[in-house]
């Protein structure tokens, strides 16, 4: 409660993400989880600002990838008290096979370090795959955010028994509280 959280649907409007078997978009999914997010924590007392609340380019139609990976930092760097920025993804490979959830942060930034920590051990709890484990990556939103920031592969979109699962709202429900656990976790300093 009192606390400010920017979360960031990764893809949306002219970019899908990736795209599973049956056709499930990264962007739908990242979509539906960020707002089951969303409500969970507005129902605690927080205060949440979202990238994006529907299937739109933040920066707007067209973009350069670094214009709207930009303007979804910016949303971030321009809401007053901001603490934290989380962005959701899911993950992709060639490989159908591939499989498991993960959580990133950028190197250095040992706040950043501790919320992808928790964040990885509380999806693990609720979304039951296999971990890939806190890793550190370059990914721009969370390089060029000011506030401590992950990353989160929730399952890979593209291995047919996970994208069933991210397609399902009761699985969504229960990633979605599971970040909000780490979250919560990571303001009491638990």
């Amino acid at each position: 409660s009192g606390h400010s959280i920017v979360i960031d649907p990764g893809h949306g409007g002219s970019d899908t993400g990736a795209v599973g078997p049956t056709g499930v978009t990264e962007a739908s999914v990242t979509l539906a989880v960020s707002k089951d997010l969303q409500s969970i924590l507005e129902n605690s007392g927080a205060r949440v600002t979202m990238t994006r609340d529907k299937d739109v380019d933040v920066y707007g139609p067209y973009a350069s990838d670094r214009q709207e990976l930009q303007a979804r930092v910016n949303v971030g760097e321009y809401t007053p008290g901001a603490e934290i920025f989380v962005s959701i993804h899911c993950n992709a490979f060639s490989n159908p096979a591939s499989n498991g959830m993960e959580t990133y942060y950028y190197a250095g930034s040992p706040r950043g370090e501790r919320l992808a920590t928790l964040l990885n051990e509380e999806l693990e709890k609720a979304g039951g795959l296999f971990n890939r484990g806190v890793k550190t990556a370059n990914f721009y939103v969370i390089k060029h955010s000011s506030m401590p920031a992950t990353l989160a592969e929730l399952a890979f979109v593209t291995n047919p028994k996970e994208e069933q699962l991210l397609a399902s709202p009761a699985y969504q429900m229960k990633l979605a509280e599971g970040i909000a656990r780490a979250i919560s976790r990571y303001f009491s300093g638990n």
